[in-house]
């Protein structure tokens, strides 16, 4: 693992969490059925906590751009979402499944960044600090996911 691929890893990353963002808020304003406002208010609230991860993701990318000179853009893709949903339950079960699978997105990250820190250097620092950058990441989405499974477990 080098610090260029870490580097283009994170980018998926961040488009991932760009579309987090994305669904959560049209989720948000298309709900239909009962309990909408209730469910409307919790995805406006993961919206604006989506909002806060890809503004970490773009500060950790741009602090290893610069940090390393590698002269890369910070995109702004944004990765495929299901836009259809108005159904609460549908709309719970796919955000359920987004924050599984980051969650195990950002365990196969780790271990890239623990790849990453056993070249030493500048690659041991850059690979610790993705390293709890990511911890903060999966106890974020575990939390959440753990808190969606409770409203399903409820519907």
């Amino acid at each position: 693992m080098n610090i260029n691929s870490i580097y283009e890893l994170l980018c998926e990353d961040l488009s991932r969490e760009y579309s987090h963002w994305n669904f959560y808020l049209q989720s948000a304003t298309s709900i239909k059925g009962l309990n909408r406002l209730e469910i409307g208010e919790f995805l406006l609230e993961q919206a604006q906590e989506e909002m806060k991860h890809v503004e970490e993701f773009k500060r950790l990318l741009h602090g290893i751009n610069v940090r390393r000179n590698l002269e890369k853009e910070v995109p702004t893709k944004i990765a495929k979402f299901n836009s259809e949903l108005t159904d609460s339950v549908q709309i719970l079960e796919e955000a359920l499944k987004m924050e599984d699978q980051v969650v195990s997105n950002y365990v196969q990250r780790i271990n890239d960044a623990c790849k990453l820190q056993e070249n030493g250097s500048e690659d041991e620092i850059d690979g610790k600090y993705i390293e709890l950058f990511l911890e903060d990441q999966i106890l974020d989405s575990r939390k959440d996911a753990d808190n969606i499974r409770m409203m399903l477990s409820l519907s």
